[in-house]
């Protein structure tokens, strides 16, 4: 969310500064219900990754524990959330699926997605058991939902029969989008809604997506499969009736195995004109990648870098310790002209969270902010979700703390 465009610029700040301002106000008995805060809140402008498995079983196609973990931006665990999976709200994730897992917050929620089946359970990933937990800004489950268990031909039918549920993105604690790929007849994969009662397939144009996001008010996606590798739209704004056609915006090519991606409208003219997009080849192309919206109106590839874990560097070379990315989130800042990037890394296990520069023109370093630990991998990245107080929660906690300066812009239009 880039609070730039609902709020003054005098009502901007960042999360350490609102965290101490809400602090004050309780003291001084001037904060509101809404503005208190729990030990499990997620700071405004953070980092949450979610990681998959338990620190002791190999990674593998069985089924292992999901958590979520909290950054800062220079990469300081804040802390790791696992009860909101396990017992009545379980998710888990295969460990070796490498498409699955990819949260994403919009407004005030966060959606993991995942399984409702046991750690250490065989062949997870093509079960019919996926669920996705929504969580709110108090980092606490406001919303579970399992998907129904019968099949391609069940009624209703379930989303991704037999194959990978890979994303899904939050539009209010009883509402969200999902993309994955299914298996068997008839075909269950693309993008499906959940409108609070029921399951809609919104588009099955393209059977087979990977990641899916809201830039501007628009619905995308992401693929590698022919004729539809990089990133769709899926219609017009956000669709959530049926017979929606999904159609390519911006084509990374033959070979290409694009995952995050991010938007943004860096003039301020409402139209979307930069995108950085995560592709997990270690070989040329692969690596982060830079698009541009030409005068013509098309989009034109500007650089694809890959990662050289031997120095933090980035480089078309490729070789030995060469890697690429595949959940990728980042800001825009408009007086700086500069994109902040954060990515998790192709590594199958102890893989990392790293942060990178783009000041207008090819960065050429990266920095590791954290690794996921022995029998451990990240895998979505996103900024934590944030929900815009009543404008009294503002006052009141300017009244305490004199601060009414907002920094850390994040990138999505509530």
């Amino acid at each position: 969310m880039n609070l730039s465009h609902i709020l003054p610029a005098s009502f901007r700040f960042d999360g350490t500064r609102r965290a101490r301002a809400i602090r004050l106000a309780c003291c001084f008995g001037l904060a509101s219900t809404g503005a208190m805060a729990s030990a499990a809140d997620l700071v405004p402008g953070n980092l949450v990754v979610e990681r998959i498995g338990n620190g002791t079983t190999a990674l593998s196609g069985s089924s292992a524990a999901v958590a979520v973990q909290e950054f800062t931006t220079s990469g300081t665990l804040v802390q790791t959330l696992t009860t909101q999976f396990t017992g009545s709200e379980l998710l888990t994730d295969s460990g070796s699926a490498t498409s699955n897992g990819y949260l994403n917050s919009y407004g005030g929620y966060l959606a993991v997605p995942g399984l409702n089946v046991a750690a250490g359970t065989t062949g997870a990933a093509s079960l019919n058991v996926k669920a996705t937990n929504v969580l709110g800004v108090d980092g606490n489950v406001a919303n579970r939902v399992e998907f129904p268990t019968g099949g391609p031909t069940g009624t209703p039918p379930s989303p991704f029969s037999g194959s990978n549920f890979r994303s899904a993105i939050a539009t209010s604690a009883n509402t969200f989008y999902a993309t994955g790929t299914s298996a068997g007849s008839p075909l269950t994969g693309g993008t499906w809604y959940y409108n609070g009662t029921d399951f809609v397939q919104v588009s099955g144009t393209q059977n087979n997506l990977r990641n899916i996001e809201i830039y501007g008010g628009q619905l995308y996606v992401s693929s590698g499969a022919n004729n539809f590798q990089g990133i769709s739209s899926v219609g017009t704004g956000l669709p959530t009736t049926t017979g929606t056609t999904t159609s390519l915006t911006i084509a990374t090519g033959t070979g290409s195995s694009p995952y995050g991606f991010v938007i943004f409208d860096t003039n301020g003219d409402g139209s979307a004109d930069r995108a950085y997009i995560a592709d997990d080849r270690n070989t040329a192309g692969g690596g982060i990648q830079r698009w541009d919206l030409n005068s013509s109106s098309v989009w034109v590839n500007s650089y694809a870098l890959l990662f050289n874990t031997s120095n933090e560097t980035l480089t078309t070379t490729t070789g030995t310790g060469i890697i690429g990315i595949r959940g990728l989130t980042g800001s825009w800042d408009a007086t700086s002209g500069t994109a902040s990037l954060f990515a998790t890394t192709t590594e199958t296990n102890n893989n990392r969270l790293v942060s990178l520069i783009d000041s207008g023109s090819a960065p050429t370093t990266f920095t590791t902010l954290s690794r996921a630990g022995a029998n451990f991998v990240y895998r979505g990245v996103d900024f934590t979700p944030v929900t815009v107080p009543e404008p009294s929660t503002y006052v009141l906690a300017a009244m305490a703390t004199g601060i009414l300066a907002w920094a850390g812009k994040k990138r999505r239009k509530s």
